[in-house]
């Protein structure tokens, strides 16, 4: 529709927002997606002014959800890219779900974690000392640790929720190490072994894993052939590979997709989904 569509329409519509009647709401809501940019200004000053607590809600949720569709757009892009950037992908994956949110704060706040260890780094000879010294910023000082009592939360999968709350899963909590382990130049990389997502750098003599997920414990390769024994899963060396920031992001989608299929919320399924065939 053009942007010639009468103020009184616009109006109309938002007011049919609070209908009890669902078809009635579905068809106003359809009719302001197509009207579109125009109805957002009146959409704004009804969520903060309508009388009708319903059109109060109801406009709040459509300019998030208008905001989350501008949020793909971007998602678009950044897929099309050559190259995928892992602290890129996942801000807007969490932008996705808190499209209100300033992301930009989540880069400082990794920049600040980069910037205390950037002295305490100084003396550290060895990518060992190097990495625990990470481990104490983050898990002892920081406080970031794994959500054992909430796994599958869906908060543990954006990186600002993750952030804020200090709490995560495997893949989330490796995410944070990675990119404040980048910002240093410290080689960690990530393993994507089923069941529970690693961490991994060449120490003096072998590989070193780290499971961030229990306070950056370090594991060999006999301990993570143990994890995934008692998970019943067989073990192959190649499930300690190295793998892609692409990979990574994959990983995460999957994760929330799962999520969300296991509670029915169908709208978040959606959009997932929808982020995930654009990216692999």
């Amino acid at each position: 529709m053009s942007n010639e569509v009468p103020h009184s329409r616009i109006d109309a519509l938002v007011r049919l927002l609070g209908d009890d009647d669902p078809k009635i709401f579905s068809v106003a809501w359809d009719q302001l997606e197509k009207i579109g940019e125009p109805a957002l200004a009146v959409l704004e000053q009804a969520k903060c002014e309508a009388e009708d607590k319903r059109v109060r809600i109801q406009s709040g949720r459509f300019l998030k959800e208008w905001s989350r569709r501008e949020v793909l757009r971007r998602w678009v892009a950044f897929c099309r890219r050559g190259e995928i950037e892992l602290e890129r992908g996942a801000l807007l994956l969490a932008e996705s779900e808190y499209p209100e949110v300033d992301m930009l704060a989540y880069r400082r706040a990794l920049d600040g974690y980069a910037l205390v260890l950037r002295n305490r780094l100084a003396t550290a000879r060895t990518t060992d000392e190097a990495v625990k010294r990470i481990s104490t910023l983050l898990f002892g000082e920081v406080g970031l640790r794994g959500n054992a009592t909430e796994y599958y939360n869906p908060e543990n999968s954006y990186l600002n929720r993750v952030l804020d709350l200090k709490r995560g899963i495997p893949i989330s909590l490796a995410t944070v190490f990675l990119l404040t382990a980048r910002r240093l130049s410290i080689p960690v990389e990530g393993v994507g072994m089923p069941q529970h997502f690693l961490l991994k750098y060449r120490g003096s003599t072998q590989e070193v894993f780290v499971d961030v997920f229990h306070g950056g414990k370090l594991l060999t390769v006999r301990d993570c052939a143990r994890l995934l024994s008692d998970a019943q899963v067989v073990f192959h060396h190649d499930y300690l590979r190295t793998v892609s920031d692409r990979e990574i992001l994959i990983r995460m989608l999957g994760n929330l997709l799962r999520v969300y299929h296991s509670v029915e919320d169908q709208r978040r399924y959606d959009r997932v989904s929808a982020m995930l065939k654009l990216l692999s």
